[in-house]
């Protein structure tokens, strides 16, 4: 395997001859070979490894899958989010669709026209149609990207 291969390893330990790509130095009088390819491994701690290129999938539409430049670190995104509501009489809360739901909040009897209601609410939650979290991400298990030094 040449000096500089990046592999996955499932374990805590570190075999010998690697080292974890965790941006550490490169020290040229313990790894020369890997040391004139680089300074620093590559710090791949929390993001994942994408292919470099473009290509196109159908699995839910056409959509085109493109990584950014060779070692760029490519910013999270998610696809759009839809949903919508027609207006009509009295009906919102039947047409809503999507990320939108509907809320109404009762403040007494006999309020007139307003059938009892005080106000209606329109809100957008993206948790109705995808799963949510604190960041965006694909399904996932945890590796140790390490690079072979020697």
């Amino acid at each position: 395997m040449p000096i500089g291969t990046v592999i996955t390893w499932p374990l805590n330990t570190i075999p010998k001859n690697y080292l974890e790509c965790n941006g550490q130095y490169v020290a040229p009088s313990l790894y020369p070979k890997l040391a004139k390819l680089m300074n620093y491994t590559p710090d791949y701690r929390g993001i994942f490894l994408r292919g470099y290129g473009t290509t196109t999938s159908t699995h839910f539409g056409i959509v085109t899958h493109q990584s950014g430049s060779l070692g760029e670190i490519q910013g999270d995104a998610i696809r759009n989010i839809t949903g919508g509501w027609n207006a009509g009489d009295n009906e919102m809360a039947e047409s809503m669709w999507g990320a939108f739901y509907h809320g109404v909040y009762i403040e007494g009897a006999n309020l007139g026209a307003r059938n009892d209601y005080a106000y209606e609410s329109v809100t957008f939650d993206s948790s109705r149609m995808v799963p949510v979290a604190n960041e965006d991400r694909p399904i996932n298990k945890a590796v140790i990207y390490l690079i072979k030094a020697k």
